[in-house]
């Protein structure tokens, strides 16, 4: 400024000398001044040499150049990204954003659920790239989930004094601000991390508008409406990731020695980094615990969110700040949804669980979805990670302590045939834990009668357990009696014979005392078929046979049937056909509908007692019906039976490959029905297929295979036969001293048992290996 009060002296000076000159010339050559001042006209000369002088060197100094213009600033170069994370593991996440990057992404929205390591995979990427911007990085934490976010002109003008704006460019409005941003970074390569950020309306001024920048946004909710920008959704860590997260986390040789703790510990924080993160410095803040100690603390979920606290990190405190965002009405859908039973829910049961109007309740959860806090797997299907449903659970107890499930379990009981058979289950098992027996109870009951499929008997048995608790505490007998034979049916059809007869002999010692006879009849028949199963035939028979007469006593020929059945596959498994035919004829003629869902298994049991009798082609023709009834009705638990009894008649005409073919079909099945003894079973067909087929090394391979099955079913009598065809096989290969040693174990597992082919085999390995 002072260079330019001189230059404008100068010039003013320098316009005066010229008048001045000019009237001294004009006088000096006989011009006249006015009257007052013509004494002085000897004066002109003089004054025109000096004003001449003065003229010159005023132009001299005009013409002088002033000093040079100081040299540019040089730019400033910000370099404010924090330091990364050293135990980084969200492998897939950092490639799937990679590849959006190499495709010429520039804004990159990473979003996602509190504590799934937004800011670590951002920042990760960020330290990856940043020697691509040579013109800096800038860096801030927009604080979107408090409760005064950072307001974005804030932002500006910190970011205009780093990138060397000046103070008084640095004032303003928004729309000012952000302009001069713009302005500064327009031709600068530069790399822009937006942690943390609340909505669109604060990022969206934050974004440069040139194309040389990279900017990466986190936030707690999906921020869809940006320009340019390619939203990557961030969910857990895969269990390979989150191990390694732990591992890497808690630098510890325990985590060594004890992998199956590891693996409980990362299951509890279902993939959540901070989770894993806190878990892994709680572990190596005390060095007495092991990997499984902490993991046995981990599974309380009472207590879960407590344990996942470590100086200044908590899991809660994380959920906490995204809680305090939402609405009232958001704040009662989340916290009611977390007391679903289920994993998986649709808006109809959120509805049920919240009291609020249907569509309500619906944009409620697509808002939740948006903030991450629930999951939406599928379109309407919406699930809450476990610590969330946690946290969810406690906001609920300490927000709604008088809350109850009473109108949710009102309409689960309504809506069981549309609801997914697994919320069901889950329902009435809540309802339990709840004291709502009799709720629980509408609900199996309910139930009940769909459970038709032959892969069906884990949730029957699920169910019926629940009810026999309900009915206990309701003080119900009847129901308790009802319910335990139920549970003994799906345990038995689960092929794990053993644990089903406690319920059964129970559910006849209640019907006994209250004097009922048709729930003793029922109780009778599921006794019987166990007793059956474990090889106790006289008992089996016994029961069985008594069952069947209070039937008839009762006229429920439904249930005659299926006790007559029961009967019929009695004798056939004791060898005695010419006792399973009448009584199986019996029953065919009983049947009501050739759709009976018992007909095919009657049908089965006279197509076994005709082949034993010699009638084959009538055996041939009643196994090919009841496969065409059981593959109709969708009876898979039948159909696979149905293919061994076509093994068997295969098998009798030495068709052995055709017969292995048809029993691994039904081992198959079995095994996808989760039937446990049918597929010990099919493993002992295929091992006598194998061996009448002079087959030694299958034979044992399958033998094996079933006494896997059977001995964890603690079926001692079937492991022992299995051993017993294991032993002869043994010696088709000269290995005699561990037939031997086979033969023992079977005797020991055998006792006296009355089945007619042990006697038999018992001879051959006699004669094989003489002196034993």
């Amino acid at each position: 400024m002072r260079e330019g009060r001189s230059i404008v002296l100068i010039a003013v000076t320098s316009g005066l000398m010229s008048v001045m000159l000019a009237v001294a010339v004009n006088v000096a050559t006989g011009g006249t001044l006015p009257g007052p001042l013509s004494g002085a006209s000897w004066l002109a000369w003089p004054a025109v040499a000096v004003l001449a002088a003065i003229a010159v060197t005023l132009a001299i100094l005009q013409q002088t150049p002033g000093p040079k213009d100081p040299p540019p600033v040089a730019r400033s170069v910000p370099r404010e990204l924090p330091a990364a994370v050293t135990t980084f593991a969200g492998k897939s996440d950092l490639a799937a954003a990679n590849r959006v990057l190499a495709d010429g992404c520039r804004v990159l929205a990473v979003a996602g659920p509190p504590g799934a390591g937004k800011s670590t995979l951002a920042l990760h990427i960020a330290h990856e790239r940043r020697h691509l911007f040579p013109d800096g990085e800038l860096f801030t934490t927009l604080r979107g989930a408090d409760a005064d976010p950072v307001a974005p002109e804030e932002v500006l003008a910190r970011f205009l004094d780093r990138l060397g704006v000046p103070e008084d460019e640095r004032r303003g409005g928004l729309d000012d601000l952000a302009a001069r941003y713009r302005s500064a970074v327009a031709d600068r390569q530069m790399l822009i991390v937006l942690d943390n950020a609340h909505d669109a309306a604060q990022v969206r001024p934050l974004l440069p508008g040139g194309p040389g920048c990279l900017v990466i946004i986190t936030s707690r909710r999906l921020i869809a409406d940006l320009p340019h920008a390619v939203s990557h959704p961030l969910g857990g860590l895969d269990h390979a990731d989150a191990r390694e997260l732990f591992v890497r986390a808690a630098g510890d040789s325990r985590v060594d020695d004890d992998p199956a703790g590891v693996d409980r510990i990362v299951e509890l924080c279902g993939g959540l980094p901070l989770a894993v993160r806190i878990a892994a410095a709680r572990l190596k803040a005390r060095p007495a615990w092991s990997p499984s100690h902490l993991a046995d603390r981990l599974v309380d979920e009472r207590r879960r969110l407590t344990e996942l606290e470590h100086e200044d990190l908590a899991v809660r405190s994380s959920f906490e700040a995204s809680y305090r965002e939402l609405s009232e009405e958001d704040r009662l859908v989340f916290r009611r949804a977390g007391s679903h039973p289920g994993r998986v829910f649709g808006p109809a049961a959120a509805t049920a669980l919240a009291g609020l109007d249907e569509e309500v309740t619906s944009a409620s959860l697509e808002r939740l979805v948006d903030m991450h806090l629930v999951e939406s797997p599928a379109p309407d299907r919406y699930r809450l990670h476990d610590l969330l449903r946690l946290f969810a659970m406690g906001r609920l107890a300490d927000e709604e302590p008088a809350y109850t499930p009473a109108s949710y379990l009102d309409w689960l009981a309504a809506h069981v045939r549309t609801e997914e058979r697994e919320n069901v289950v889950a329902g009435a098992r809540h309802a339990v834990a709840a004291g709502e027996y009799e709720a629980a109870w509408r609900i199996v009951t309910a139930t009940h009668p769909l459970l038709t499929d032959s892969a069906d008997h884990p949730d029957r048995l699920a169910l019926w357990r629940e009810a026999a608790v309900a009915a206990k505490e309701l003080g119900d007998e009847a129901r308790r009696a009802r319910a335990l034979r139920w549970v003994s049916s799906a345990t038995r059809n689960a092929g794990e014979v053993t644990r089903a007869l406690e319920p059964a002999a129970e559910a006849m010692a209640i019907a006994e005392r209250l004097d009922d006879r048709a729930a003793l009849a029922e109780a009778l028949t599921v006794y019987g078929e166990c007793l059956r199963d474990l090889s106790r035939f006289d008992d089996a028979r016994a029961a069985l046979e008594r069952a069947v007469d209070l039937f008839m006593e009762l006229g429920d020929v439904d249930e005659e049937v299926g006790a007559r059945v029961a009967l019929g596959t009695l004798f056939n498994t004791m060898w005695q056909p010419e006792l399973a035919a009448p009584v199986l004829e019996r029953a065919r003629e009983l049947m009501h509908s050739a759709q009976d869902h018992r007909r095919a298994w009657t049908l089965l049991g006279l197509a076994t007692a005709y082949r034993f009798t010699g009638r084959r082609a009538e055996a041939i023709a009643l196994n090919d019906e009841a496969l065409a009834l059981a593959r109709d009705g969708n009876d898979r638990f039948a159909y696979g039976h149905g293919l061994i009894g076509r093994g068997w008649l295969a098998f009798d005409e030495r068709r052995y490959d055709d017969a292995t073919r048809d029993m691994r079909a039904a081992l198959e099945i079995f095994d996808q029905i989760q039937h446990g003894l049918g597929v010990g079973l099919a493993h002992e067909a295929v091992a006598e297929v194998a061996y009448a087929a002079g087959h030694p090394h299958d034979t044992i391979a399958a033998c094996d295979a079933a006494i896997r099955q059977f001995e964890r079913l603690r079926d001692r009598i079937r492991s022992g036969r299995s051993r017993l065809l294991r032993a002869l096989a043994l010696t088709d290969l000269d290995r005699d001293d561990e037939a031997r040693t086979e033969w023992r174990a079977a005797e020991a597992l055998l006792g006296d048992t009355p089945l007619p082919d042990v006697p038999r085999r018992r001879e051959t390995l006699q004669e094989r290996l003489e002196g034993f």
